[in-house]
């Protein structure tokens, strides 16, 4: 028998995903996607030359997590042309910040589907 997939109920939100583009990743922090109770998956794609840190808005405690080049500690590394994503647990929002520059680009696909 086939795989039947079927869409989230309607009112949650199950688009099939969404995609978030930038292109102004600097080296302070900005938030990239905001919370989503409903999420299951989200991947963040490097299509630049320098690394990017992605993290959640806050950490385990709730508190609001402040990232610098400084203080990495909550950071994921996307290196440069690689993707990362991170499933379960993943509602939070998330913020990014670059290694170096102004200018550079990142893609953030999140998913309600499993």
């Amino acid at each position: 028998m086939g795989t039947i997939r079927m869409a989230g109920q309607p009112g949650v939100g199950a688009t099939g995903g969404k995609v978030w583009p930038f292109n102004n990743i600097g080296t302070a922090p900005i938030q990239v996607v905001g919370r989503n109770a409903y999420r299951e998956f989200i991947t963040f794609a490097n299509p630049g030359t320098q690394t990017i840190f992605v993290a959640p808005l806050n950490d385990a405690t709730g508190a609001p997590l402040m990232p610098s080049l400084f203080a990495l500690g909550g950071c994921f590394p996307v290196l440069s042309g690689a993707e990362l994503t991170i499933t379960g647990e993943c509602q939070n929002g998330w913020q990014a910040l670059a290694a170096a520059g102004l200018s550079n680009a990142l893609t953030v696909f999140e998913s309600n589907l499993s």
